[in-house]
């Protein structure tokens, strides 16, 4: 159906070894002489670790995937019912800026990545979740509402989905007094 791997930009690579160099070179200069054992035991063992916590910290930042299974929308591991779907528009960097920023609600759920400008909300249309949206980053945000919308129509049989023609200048405000 749709899944995606949010990676940090391949930059953000190089990003990391310009961090692992001064931080290396830092202990091997303030550290123990390096022409005995105890200096490149002590460079070495810093590098390692270094590396080692940068490594980690990209793949972490990378893991976090958005996925579109039978059931629902899966951002990282939380789930998003199909039944539970309402109106879905698309972010463009300005709008998903505001929407995350000035027209925020606190009790939104943000699947975000902050290399990623664009993004989808979905509306939540759950008598008993009291989200009222979900803003989920993705780089292909027409492919990812076209396939919820399919995933709705298959799934519960509505014929009359909307389309994503919403106000995008608009927030989306539902709250559960009006549904």
């Amino acid at each position: 159906m749709f899944d995606e791997q949010r990676a940090v930009p391949w930059w953000w690579w190089l990003v990391a070894f310009v961090i692992i160099v001064p931080t290396v070179e830092a202990i091997v200069v303030l550290g123990p002489e390096m022409t005995t054992q105890a200096g490149w035991l002590a460079g070495g063992i810093t590098l390692a670790i270094t590396v080692a916590a940068i490594t980690f910290a990209l793949i972490a930042l990378s893991s976090v995937g958005v996925t579109v299974r039978p059931e629902g929308l899966l951002a990282g591991k939380t789930l998003l019912p199909t039944s539970a779907i309402g109106q879905i528009r698309s972010l463009d960097a300005v709008t998903a800026r505001q929407v995350l920023g000035q027209q925020a609600r606190a009790d939104a759920h943000l699947s975000i990545r902050p290399w990623i400008k664009t993004a989808i909300q979905i509306e939540v249309v759950d008598s008993v979740d009291t989200t009222p949206y979900w803003v989920v980053a993705t780089r292909r945000p027409a492919e990812l509402i076209g396939v919820l919308h399919t995933l709705r129509s298959v799934n519960l049989g509505d014929a009359a989905l909307p389309t994503g023609s919403m106000n995008v200048a608009e927030p989306m405000t539902m709250n559960r007094a009006e549904q």
